[in-house]
């Protein structure tokens, strides 16, 4: 059984020139250049495995950023029509991540802050014997107090980490 044929990708002049400064700058961002280097030789007439080859990409890749920038390429021609000057964002936009929002936070801003609150007071104030904090201690004073059901030392560590960059930048 045949494969699909790949999407044919034409630039326009500017469309190219940009998009090879993308590819072939040494201060552009590697996931664009790597995306404008497959969009280069799709539009130079590489199959998908020759760029897969070529580039050493995994088909998938070759064919959501080939398929995203055919998909894309009525929107950005009426760009350079209408507004040229904004070209040069609009194809960076079609060649970057889509936003992904991330898992949903574990733990409540009143979590993080009692826990920041405890790491301010001294042990020895809370009941606890002895004379400093320790990402573990804390993690077990957190649990013992019913402000967690759980938590990692790590977590713990990361939360204290931000508060004090949060200080420094004030």
């Amino acid at each position: 059984m045949p494969g699909k044929k790949a999407k044919e990708i034409i630039l326009s002049e500017n469309q190219r020139r940009i998009i090879e400064q993308l590819a072939n700058g040494t201060h552009t961002e590697q996931h664009l250049n790597y995306r404008a280097k497959i969009i280069v030789m799709a539009a130079n007439g590489s199959t998908n495995d020759g760029i897969e080859v070529g580039l050493n990409l995994t088909n998938h890749t070759v064919i959501k950023w080939r398929n995203r920038f055919y998909e894309s390429k009525e929107n950005l021609d009426y760009i350079e029509r209408e507004t040229p000057h904004k070209l040069k964002a609009e194809i960076k936009k079609v060649l970057s991540d889509e936003y992904r929002p991330g898992a949903p936070a574990k733990f409540t801003d009143a979590q993080v802050a009692t826990i920041i609150a405890i790491s301010l007071e001294e042990p020895q104030a809370l009941g606890y014997p002895f004379s400093h904090w320790t990402t573990e201690l804390l993690q077990f004073a957190s649990i013992d107090r019913g402000i967690v059901e759980s938590i990692s030392r790590n977590q713990i560590w990361r939360f204290l980490k931000r508060k004090r960059s949060k200080d420094t930048h004030m």
